[in-house]
């Protein structure tokens, strides 16, 4: 059971690696697209689209949603 909660530790560190560089490849995006605004490429321009299109999709209901989760979580974590 213990190396199977190594690897899950593991699996999971891997997990949240890549989700923080994805997210500071998304930032440097967003940067350069507001350095070089329209003329920033077609790549740029398709993520801040996309990321445009996210915010639109997102309902306060969902934002709510998120909130509670994380508390959740965050008072899960304080009690351990």
């Amino acid at each position: 059971m213990d190396r199977f909660s190594d690897l899950l530790k593991k699996v999971t560190a891997l997990f949240l690696t890549a989700s923080e560089a994805g997210l500071a490849l998304v930032s440097l995006i967003l940067v350069v697209y507001l350095l070089l605004g329209g003329n920033s490429g077609n790549f740029t321009l398709s993520v801040v689209n996309n990321l445009g299109l996210l915010v639109e999709a997102l309902t306060p209901q969902a934002i709510v949603s998120v909130a509670i989760m994380f508390v959740a979580y965050a008072w899960m974590r304080r009690k351990n």
